[in-house]
């Protein structure tokens, strides 16, 4: 026997379901990006900004002590949900470059280097989706030397 299920139903089940979903940014922290283990460092953050002090993201870089491993990401806080240029960059001193930029909806990253024991200095960047602004940031000088 084959059983139906009324409409009414099956919509409260469906938004109930969408109601427990995280929000976007509770699903784009720098933390559940990078993963267990991963915490945020000193001078960890920088925004994205356009030229006129429009903010489009930040990007954060964290350490993890018990694989000497920073993992950055860059995450936007304008044009979220539409593909826009976003990219993240980490460099280590005298070591490995890490980098990753496409047409993202709310990230790019999380990108991974071993830095145990040296410094890092790390960038991002995010354009809105017409490409028409282009906001840059990051840390130029190497720093967080673990």
């Amino acid at each position: 026997m084959i059983k139906f299920v009324k409409a009414g139903a099956l919509t409260l089940g469906a938004i109930t379901a969408v109601a427990l979903l995280p929000t976007a940014a509770e699903a784009a922290s720098p933390q559940s990006l990078c993963g267990a283990g991963y915490a945020p460092i000193r001078d960890g953050s920088r925004a994205i900004k356009t030229k006129s002090g429009e903010q489009l993201g930040v990007t954060y870089v964290l350490y993890n002590r018990r694989n000497g491993k920073n993992c950055a990401v860059t995450i936007k806080t304008k044009y979220v949900g539409k593909p826009s240029y976003t990219y993240v960059g980490l460099n280590v001193e005298n070591g490995t470059d890490a980098g990753q930029g496409a047409w993202f909806k709310r990230y790019a990253g999380p990108i991974y280097v071993n830095a145990r024991g040296k410094c890092v200095r790390y960038s991002g960047k995010v354009s809105s989706p017409n490409g028409k602004k282009t906001a840059f940031g990051g840390r130029d000088k190497f720093d967080n030397c673990g």
